[in-house]
Protein backbone atom coordinates (compact mmCIF):
# COMPACT_ATOMS: atom_id res chain seq x y z
CA UNK A 1 0.00 0.00 0.00
CA UNK A 2 2.94 2.36 0.62
CA UNK A 3 3.73 2.10 -3.09
CA UNK A 4 0.27 3.45 -3.84
CA UNK A 5 1.05 6.60 -1.89
CA UNK A 6 4.29 6.96 -3.79
CA UNK A 7 2.37 6.82 -7.06
CA UNK A 8 -0.19 9.33 -5.86
CA UNK A 9 2.21 11.84 -4.34
CA UNK A 10 5.42 11.21 -6.32
CA UNK A 11 7.76 11.59 -3.39
CA UNK A 12 10.83 10.09 -5.01
CA UNK A 13 12.04 8.77 -8.33
CA UNK A 14 15.18 6.66 -8.49
CA UNK A 15 17.78 7.61 -11.07
CA UNK A 16 18.52 5.27 -13.97
CA UNK A 17 22.06 4.05 -13.48
CA UNK A 18 24.64 3.90 -16.24
CA UNK A 19 25.73 0.38 -17.17
CA UNK A 20 29.42 1.08 -16.59
CA UNK A 21 28.98 2.04 -12.90
CA UNK A 22 29.07 -0.42 -10.00
CA UNK A 23 25.67 -0.73 -8.35
CA UNK A 24 25.39 -1.29 -4.60
CA UNK A 25 22.14 -2.42 -3.00
CA UNK A 26 21.74 -1.36 0.63
CA UNK A 27 19.20 -3.45 2.57
CA UNK A 28 17.90 -2.61 6.01
CA UNK A 29 14.96 -1.76 8.27
CA UNK A 30 13.80 1.20 10.32
CA UNK A 31 12.33 0.80 13.82
CA UNK A 32 11.10 3.12 16.57
CA UNK A 33 13.44 3.42 19.56
CA UNK A 34 10.56 3.73 22.05
CA UNK A 35 8.31 0.92 20.85
CA UNK A 36 10.66 -1.24 18.76
CA UNK A 37 7.89 -1.32 16.16
CA UNK A 38 8.75 -1.00 12.45
CA UNK A 39 8.36 2.50 11.02
CA UNK A 40 6.34 2.33 7.82
CA UNK A 41 6.70 4.88 5.02
CA UNK A 42 9.93 6.39 6.36
CA UNK A 43 12.09 7.86 3.61
CA UNK A 44 15.64 6.65 3.08
CA UNK A 45 17.63 8.75 0.63
CA UNK A 46 21.08 10.05 -0.22
CA UNK A 47 21.46 13.70 0.74
CA UNK A 48 21.18 16.28 -2.07
CA UNK A 49 20.18 13.65 -4.65
CA UNK A 50 16.96 12.17 -5.98
CA UNK A 51 18.13 8.66 -5.04
CA UNK A 52 15.78 7.37 -2.42
CA UNK A 53 13.17 4.86 -1.37
CA UNK A 54 10.53 4.40 1.30
CA UNK A 55 10.13 1.68 3.91
CA UNK A 56 7.46 -0.99 3.56
CA UNK A 57 4.83 -1.72 6.21
CA UNK A 58 7.31 -4.01 7.99
CA UNK A 59 9.89 -1.20 8.08
CA UNK A 60 12.21 -2.84 5.53
CA UNK A 61 13.79 -1.16 2.51
CA UNK A 62 16.20 -1.72 -0.37
CA UNK A 63 18.18 1.18 -1.82
CA UNK A 64 20.27 0.71 -4.99
CA UNK A 65 22.89 3.36 -5.71
CA UNK A 66 26.12 3.86 -7.64
CA UNK A 67 29.50 3.40 -5.98
CA UNK A 68 30.35 7.05 -6.63
CA UNK A 69 28.01 7.96 -3.74
CA UNK A 70 30.03 6.03 -1.14
CA UNK A 71 31.32 9.26 0.42
CA UNK A 72 27.87 10.83 0.68
CA UNK A 73 25.36 10.93 3.54
CA UNK A 74 22.31 8.70 3.99
CA UNK A 75 19.27 10.41 5.54
CA UNK A 76 16.41 8.56 7.23
CA UNK A 77 13.33 10.63 8.07
CA UNK A 78 9.67 10.32 8.94
CA UNK A 79 7.21 12.85 10.28
CA UNK A 80 6.94 12.39 14.03
CA UNK A 81 10.54 11.14 14.35
CA UNK A 82 13.97 12.71 14.61
CA UNK A 83 15.96 12.67 11.41
CA UNK A 84 18.97 10.30 11.28
CA UNK A 85 22.09 10.93 9.19
CA UNK A 86 24.68 8.25 8.47
CA UNK A 87 27.92 8.45 6.48
CA UNK A 88 27.65 5.80 3.79
CA UNK A 89 31.40 5.16 4.03
CA UNK A 90 30.92 3.99 7.64
CA UNK A 91 28.05 1.58 6.86
CA UNK A 92 28.82 -2.12 6.45
CA UNK A 93 27.09 -2.39 3.12
CA UNK A 94 27.19 -6.18 2.91
CA UNK A 95 25.28 -6.51 6.18
CA UNK A 96 21.59 -5.85 6.85
CA UNK A 97 21.34 -2.34 8.30
CA UNK A 98 19.21 -1.89 11.44
CA UNK A 99 18.21 1.74 12.00
CA UNK A 100 16.43 3.10 15.07
CA UNK A 101 14.81 6.53 15.10
CA UNK A 102 13.44 8.52 18.04
CA UNK A 103 9.99 10.03 18.38
CA UNK A 104 10.02 13.80 17.96
CA UNK A 105 6.34 14.79 17.89
CA UNK A 106 3.81 14.07 20.61
CA UNK A 107 0.39 15.23 21.78
CA UNK A 108 -0.01 17.42 24.83
CA UNK A 109 -3.77 16.73 24.94
CA UNK A 110 -4.82 13.81 27.11
CA UNK A 111 -5.80 11.51 24.24
CA UNK A 112 -6.53 7.83 24.91
CA UNK A 113 -7.42 7.12 21.29
CA UNK A 114 -7.79 9.50 18.39
CA UNK A 115 -11.14 9.65 16.61
CA UNK A 116 -11.07 8.14 13.13
CA UNK A 117 -11.76 10.51 10.22
CA UNK A 118 -12.93 13.36 12.44
CA UNK A 119 -10.85 16.54 12.46
CA UNK A 120 -10.02 18.18 15.79
CA UNK A 121 -7.65 20.96 16.85
CA UNK A 122 -5.07 19.23 19.07
CA UNK A 123 -1.92 20.63 20.62
CA UNK A 124 1.33 19.02 19.51
CA UNK A 125 4.89 19.54 20.72
CA UNK A 126 8.19 18.66 19.10
CA UNK A 127 11.04 17.34 21.26
CA UNK A 128 13.43 19.69 19.48
CA UNK A 129 11.28 22.75 20.18
CA UNK A 130 9.96 23.98 23.53
CA UNK A 131 7.01 25.67 21.86
CA UNK A 132 3.80 23.72 21.24
CA UNK A 133 1.14 24.50 18.66
CA UNK A 134 -2.36 23.60 17.60
CA UNK A 135 -2.65 21.44 14.49
CA UNK A 136 -5.79 20.19 12.78
CA UNK A 137 -5.57 16.46 13.40
CA UNK A 138 -7.34 13.25 12.50
CA UNK A 139 -6.48 9.57 12.34
CA UNK A 140 -7.59 7.15 9.67
CA UNK A 141 -7.52 3.37 9.51
CA UNK A 142 -5.67 2.94 6.23
CA UNK A 143 -2.97 4.72 4.25
CA UNK A 144 -5.36 4.58 1.28
CA UNK A 145 -7.65 7.03 3.07
CA UNK A 146 -4.82 9.51 3.66
CA UNK A 147 -3.75 9.17 0.02
CA UNK A 148 -7.32 9.83 -1.14
CA UNK A 149 -7.54 12.93 1.08
CA UNK A 150 -4.29 14.27 -0.37
CA UNK A 151 -5.67 13.68 -3.86
CA UNK A 152 -8.75 15.75 -2.99
CA UNK A 153 -6.52 18.55 -1.68
CA UNK A 154 -4.44 18.45 -4.85
CA UNK A 155 -7.61 18.74 -6.93
CA UNK A 156 -8.91 21.61 -4.76
CA UNK A 157 -5.62 23.55 -4.66
CA UNK A 158 -4.14 22.74 -8.04
CA UNK A 159 -1.01 24.93 -7.94
CA UNK A 160 1.70 26.18 -5.59
CA UNK A 161 2.27 22.78 -3.97
CA UNK A 162 5.69 21.80 -2.63
CA UNK A 163 6.06 18.04 -2.21
CA UNK A 164 8.46 16.63 0.37
CA UNK A 165 9.03 13.22 1.94
CA UNK A 166 6.07 13.00 4.33
CA UNK A 167 4.36 16.33 3.80
CA UNK A 168 2.98 18.66 1.16
CA UNK A 169 2.87 22.45 1.49
CA UNK A 170 0.57 24.83 -0.38
CA UNK A 171 1.21 28.59 -0.50
CA UNK A 172 -1.17 31.50 -1.01
CA UNK A 173 -4.42 29.57 -1.21
CA UNK A 174 -7.90 30.87 -0.50
CA UNK A 175 -10.02 29.14 2.15
CA UNK A 176 -13.68 29.92 2.69
CA UNK A 177 -14.24 31.87 5.92
CA UNK A 178 -10.66 33.14 6.14
CA UNK A 179 -10.23 36.73 4.85
CA UNK A 180 -6.66 36.46 3.51
CA UNK A 181 -4.79 33.78 1.59
CA UNK A 182 -2.98 31.20 3.71
CA UNK A 183 -0.12 28.73 3.56
CA UNK A 184 -0.84 25.24 4.86
CA UNK A 185 1.07 22.01 5.30
CA UNK A 186 -0.38 18.49 5.54
CA UNK A 187 1.74 15.74 7.11
CA UNK A 188 1.08 12.03 7.62
CA UNK A 189 2.79 9.36 9.71
CA UNK A 190 2.04 6.08 11.56
CA UNK A 191 -0.41 6.94 14.34
CA UNK A 192 1.10 6.43 17.83
CA UNK A 193 -2.31 6.91 19.48
CA UNK A 194 -4.23 4.30 17.46
CA UNK A 195 -4.80 0.56 18.09
CA UNK A 196 -3.20 -0.63 14.84
CA UNK A 197 0.21 0.01 13.30
CA UNK A 198 -1.58 0.35 9.96
CA UNK A 199 -3.47 3.43 11.20
CA UNK A 200 -2.26 6.82 9.99
CA UNK A 201 -2.24 10.20 11.76
CA UNK A 202 -2.68 13.30 9.62
CA UNK A 203 -1.91 16.85 10.78
CA UNK A 204 -2.58 20.18 9.06
CA UNK A 205 -0.81 23.43 9.90
CA UNK A 206 -2.38 26.68 8.62
CA UNK A 207 -0.35 29.91 8.61
CA UNK A 208 -1.07 33.47 7.51
CA UNK A 209 1.36 35.51 5.41
CA UNK A 210 3.27 36.48 8.58
CA UNK A 211 3.60 32.79 9.57
CA UNK A 212 1.14 33.12 12.44
CA UNK A 213 -0.67 29.85 13.24
CA UNK A 214 -4.33 30.57 12.45
CA UNK A 215 -5.51 27.53 14.40
CA UNK A 216 -4.29 29.24 17.58
CA UNK A 217 -6.87 31.96 16.87
CA UNK A 218 -10.24 30.85 18.29
CA UNK A 219 -12.08 32.94 15.69
CA UNK A 220 -10.56 30.94 12.83
CA UNK A 221 -10.32 27.52 14.47
CA UNK A 222 -13.91 26.40 13.90
CA UNK A 223 -14.15 27.63 10.26
CA UNK A 224 -10.86 25.84 9.48
CA UNK A 225 -12.05 22.59 11.10
CA UNK A 226 -15.33 22.80 9.15
CA UNK A 227 -13.56 23.53 5.86
CA UNK A 228 -11.06 20.67 6.05
CA UNK A 229 -13.68 18.28 7.48
CA UNK A 230 -15.90 18.95 4.47
CA UNK A 231 -13.02 17.98 2.19
CA UNK A 232 -12.42 14.87 4.31
CA UNK A 233 -16.10 13.92 3.99
CA UNK A 234 -15.75 14.35 0.23
CA UNK A 235 -12.81 11.95 0.37
CA UNK A 236 -15.13 9.29 1.74
CA UNK A 237 -17.83 9.85 -0.87
CA UNK A 238 -16.94 6.35 -2.10
CA UNK A 239 -16.73 4.91 1.39
CA UNK A 240 -17.16 6.11 4.97
CA UNK A 241 -16.40 4.63 8.34
CA UNK A 242 -19.64 3.34 9.89
CA UNK A 243 -18.93 5.49 12.98
CA UNK A 244 -19.41 8.59 10.80
CA UNK A 245 -23.07 7.68 10.20
CA UNK A 246 -26.12 8.16 12.39
CA UNK A 247 -29.66 6.84 12.04
CA UNK A 248 -32.83 8.93 11.85
CA UNK A 249 -36.15 7.11 11.35
CA UNK A 250 -34.30 4.02 10.04
CA UNK A 251 -32.40 6.10 7.46
CA UNK A 252 -28.62 6.66 7.69
CA UNK A 253 -27.01 10.11 7.43
CA UNK A 254 -23.47 11.37 7.67
CA UNK A 255 -23.28 13.19 11.01
CA UNK A 256 -24.66 16.73 10.68
CA UNK A 257 -25.64 16.10 7.04
CA UNK A 258 -29.09 17.03 5.73
CA UNK A 259 -29.33 14.42 2.98
CA UNK A 260 -29.41 10.59 3.42
CA UNK A 261 -26.05 8.95 2.78
CA UNK A 262 -25.34 7.10 -0.48
CA UNK A 263 -22.09 5.21 -1.01
CA UNK A 264 -19.77 2.58 0.42
CA UNK A 265 -19.64 1.95 4.16
CA UNK A 266 -16.96 0.24 6.25
CA UNK A 267 -17.00 -0.75 9.91
CA UNK A 268 -14.18 -1.87 12.20
CA UNK A 269 -13.68 -3.32 15.66
CA UNK A 270 -11.52 -1.42 18.20
CA UNK A 271 -8.65 -3.76 17.37
CA UNK A 272 -8.69 -2.53 13.77
CA UNK A 273 -10.22 -5.77 12.46
CA UNK A 274 -12.82 -5.09 9.78
CA UNK A 275 -16.40 -5.70 10.91
CA UNK A 276 -18.62 -4.82 7.95
CA UNK A 277 -18.60 -3.59 4.38
CA UNK A 278 -21.55 -2.62 2.21
CA UNK A 279 -23.45 0.03 0.28
CA UNK A 280 -26.10 2.55 1.25
CA UNK A 281 -28.46 4.09 -1.28
CA UNK A 282 -30.51 7.05 -0.09
CA UNK A 283 -29.77 6.07 3.50
CA UNK A 284 -30.80 2.39 3.34
CA UNK A 285 -28.75 -0.77 2.69
CA UNK A 286 -28.63 -1.73 -0.94
CA UNK A 287 -26.43 -4.22 -2.79
CA UNK A 288 -23.92 -6.72 -1.41
CA UNK A 289 -23.03 -6.59 2.32
CA UNK A 290 -20.45 -8.54 4.34
CA UNK A 291 -19.95 -8.87 8.10
CA UNK A 292 -17.06 -10.36 10.12
CA UNK A 293 -16.51 -11.58 13.68
CA UNK A 294 -13.82 -9.83 15.74
CA UNK A 295 -11.52 -12.83 15.13
CA UNK A 296 -11.58 -12.16 11.37
CA UNK A 297 -13.91 -15.00 10.41
CA UNK A 298 -16.70 -14.16 7.97
CA UNK A 299 -20.03 -13.85 9.81
CA UNK A 300 -22.70 -12.97 7.22
CA UNK A 301 -22.92 -12.12 3.53
CA UNK A 302 -25.85 -11.32 1.31
CA UNK A 303 -27.64 -8.73 -0.81
CA UNK A 304 -30.09 -6.01 0.17
CA UNK A 305 -32.60 -4.37 -2.14
CA UNK A 306 -33.89 -1.07 -0.79
CA UNK A 307 -33.12 -2.14 2.78
CA UNK A 308 -34.58 -5.66 2.53
CA UNK A 309 -32.77 -8.99 2.24
CA UNK A 310 -32.97 -10.45 -1.25
CA UNK A 311 -31.64 -13.68 -2.74
CA UNK A 312 -28.98 -15.98 -1.23
CA UNK A 313 -27.68 -15.25 2.29
CA UNK A 314 -25.02 -17.18 4.19
CA UNK A 315 -24.36 -17.12 7.96
CA UNK A 316 -21.35 -18.66 9.74
CA UNK A 317 -20.31 -19.56 13.28
CA UNK A 318 -17.22 -17.78 14.65
CA UNK A 319 -15.15 -20.93 13.97
CA UNK A 320 -15.86 -20.66 10.22
CA UNK A 321 -18.47 -23.43 10.10
CA UNK A 322 -21.55 -22.61 8.00
CA UNK A 323 -24.56 -21.88 10.25
CA UNK A 324 -27.40 -20.99 7.86
CA UNK A 325 -27.90 -21.09 4.10
CA UNK A 326 -31.00 -19.03 3.37
CA UNK A 327 -32.98 -17.54 0.52
CA UNK A 328 -34.98 -14.33 0.80
CA UNK A 329 -37.62 -12.47 -1.17
CA UNK A 330 -38.56 -9.00 0.04
CA UNK A 331 -36.91 -9.65 3.46
CA UNK A 332 -38.86 -12.93 3.99
CA UNK A 333 -37.40 -16.44 3.80
CA UNK A 334 -38.48 -18.24 0.67
CA UNK A 335 -37.80 -21.69 -0.75
CA UNK A 336 -35.46 -24.19 0.90
CA UNK A 337 -33.40 -22.94 3.87
CA UNK A 338 -30.89 -24.99 5.86
CA UNK A 339 -29.52 -24.62 9.42
CA UNK A 340 -26.41 -26.42 10.74
CA UNK A 341 -25.03 -27.37 14.13
CA UNK A 342 -21.59 -25.99 15.01
CA UNK A 343 -20.10 -29.45 14.43
CA UNK A 344 -21.25 -29.31 10.77
CA UNK A 345 -24.23 -31.64 11.14
CA UNK A 346 -27.49 -30.49 9.54
CA UNK A 347 -29.81 -29.03 12.19
CA UNK A 348 -32.93 -28.05 10.26
CA UNK A 349 -34.17 -27.91 6.70
CA UNK A 350 -37.28 -25.87 6.07
CA UNK A 351 -39.29 -24.73 3.08
CA UNK A 352 -40.95 -21.31 3.09
CA UNK A 353 -43.21 -19.35 0.78
CA UNK A 354 -42.75 -15.61 1.37
CA UNK A 355 -41.96 -16.11 5.06
CA UNK A 356 -44.60 -18.77 5.73
CA UNK A 357 -43.51 -22.27 6.87
CA UNK A 358 -44.55 -25.03 4.47
CA UNK A 359 -42.55 -27.95 5.91
CA UNK A 360 -39.49 -28.71 8.01
CA UNK A 361 -37.22 -31.53 9.15
CA UNK A 362 -34.98 -31.27 12.23
CA UNK A 363 -31.95 -33.33 13.40
CA UNK A 364 -29.97 -33.53 16.63
CA UNK A 365 -26.21 -32.90 16.76
CA UNK A 366 -25.50 -36.57 15.97
CA UNK A 367 -27.61 -36.54 12.79
CA UNK A 368 -30.72 -38.27 14.15
CA UNK A 369 -34.08 -36.98 12.88
CA UNK A 370 -36.05 -35.42 15.76
CA UNK A 371 -39.01 -33.82 13.98
CA UNK A 372 -40.75 -33.82 10.60
CA UNK A 373 -43.59 -31.36 10.18
CA UNK A 374 -45.71 -30.50 7.15
CA UNK A 375 -47.72 -27.31 7.66
CA UNK A 376 -49.80 -27.83 4.53
CA UNK A 377 -52.01 -30.40 6.24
Amino acid sequence: MYRLLLLLILVFTNNLFAQNNDIIILKGSVHSVSSDEPVSFATVHIQKTTIGTITAEDGKFELPFESRYLNDTLIISSVGYKQVKLLISQIKLKQFLHIEIEDSLFLLNEVVAMCYDNIEALRWKSKKNDKSQYLLTFSTRELQNAANYISILKETFSGNAKIKTNFIRWKKVKIYGIPDKVNFTISWFPCPYCPSQANIAVTIEVLDKKNNNLIENAAYRKPLITYYQNLLDKTFAQGVDNSQLEEHSQVMFLKKAAEPYSGQCYGYYETGQKGLRGIYKNGVKDGFWEYWYSNGQKKIEGTYSNGKKEGKWLFWFSNGQLRISANYIDDDMDGKNIWYWENGQKKKEATFRKGVYLEKTEWDEKGKVTDITNYLH
